[in-house]
Parts: C-alpha cells; structure tokens; sequence
C-alpha cells in the first residue's frame, strides 16, 4: 500500500494494526528507522514478506503513483516486469503514459531510460497503429545505447553514484524480464493484475 510520507505509513500501519502489517521504505535511499523494511528487492523475499501487507513511502515513487489516481488504470513498471507491462498496457487498447518518478523533482536517467525501452517495445508491438509523443521519442533516444546492457544507466544515474553501497540492488533491478507480474493500483493498494 504506497502512502505518500513517514507519518501517513504509521499512522495507516498503526489503523491497521490487527492485520500485521509491514512498514517499508526509504528516504534518501536509507531505511527508515523504526521500518521494518528498507528499498532493497532483496529485503522483499517471500520469508520476509509472507502475504502480509507492507505500507511503504519512498522518496520519489509514491509520490508519483498518488499523483496518477486519477488515470484509468495505474501500472507499476521496472526492467524486471518490463514485457509483462507493456503487452498487458498493448492489450488494454488504451493510451498509455509513462509517469517516471525522478529524483528530487528531477528527470533522472534511470526512469528515462526504462520509460524508453518500454516506449520502444510498445512501439514496436503498435506497429504502424501508435505515434510516441516527443517526450516518448526522447525517452527512447535516450534509451537506445543502453538497451543491451541496463545496468550502464543505472550505474551512471545520479541515484547510483549517491548510493554507491548498492550494487547488489542494482545488478537486480538492471534485470529483465524475471517476473512476470504487473502490479495495478486499485483502490490505494498494488495488486497483481
């Protein structure tokens, strides 16, 4: 359940005390003391996670899908579920914007460059039937050199070179295609589709 700030996941947890939930998050990329849970996939295993609810705030996504609610549908995309998201958005039929997150109120080159592989390969699918924005085709520029290896944006980023203790975390998020699951914002909580 992505909450907006600190305050709004404990006082959600704290109202929903009686299911268990979990508090996950991160701000400036640390975990939040008192969470339970940082931003590191690999602290989100099933051991750890159990089917229980996890609150979370981070410091730039939430913020990003809470200012989507309006949209008819809110997908969660990443490189890991990148072709699950495209052809569920491909067979939806509908328009399709890829709000990225950024750093700080700022574009930031990882997010640009995952909204452009997945510009790009919806493009391709479309075939002749679809026209990228100039933001798409900008994305998808951007994109193009690093398409074979991800894992070069995401080590140039200004994110990586902040956090430099996060390797790890990003030889996983530069995977992709390892699930195929796309998380649907419904009714303020991520579900599988």
């Amino acid at each position: 359940m992505p909450v907006v700030s600190v305050a709004a996941a404990r006082r959600t947890a704290a109202a929903l005390a009686s299911g268990r939930p979990l508090l996950g998050g991160e701000r400036g990329g640390l975990r939040i003391p008192g969470f339970d849970l940082g931003n590191s996939p690999a602290e989100y295993t099933r051991a750890a996670v159990g089917g229980r609810l996890v609150v979370f705030t981070t410091s730039n996504g939430t913020a990003t899908l809470h200012a989507a609610l309006g949209a008819a549908e809110v997908l969660m995309g990443a490189l890991v579920n990148l072709e699950a998201v495209v052809q569920y958005a491909h067979r939806s039929g509908r328009p399709v914007v890829f709000a990225c997150s950024g750093r700080v109120r700022r574009q930031a080159l990882d997010d640009t460059v995952v909204a452009g592989l997945m510009a790009a390969r919806l493009t391709e699918l479309a075939g002749g039937d679809v026209r990228p924005t100039d933001a798409a085709q900008i994305a998808m520029l951007a994109a193009a050199p690093y398409a074979a290896d991800p894992l070069r944006a995401l080590r140039a980023s200004a994110s990586a070179r902040e956090l430099p203790d996060f390797e790890a975390d990003l030889r996983a998020c530069a995977q992709r295609d390892v699930f195929d699951v796309v998380p649907v914002l419904r009714d303020g909580r991520l579900e599988l589709a």
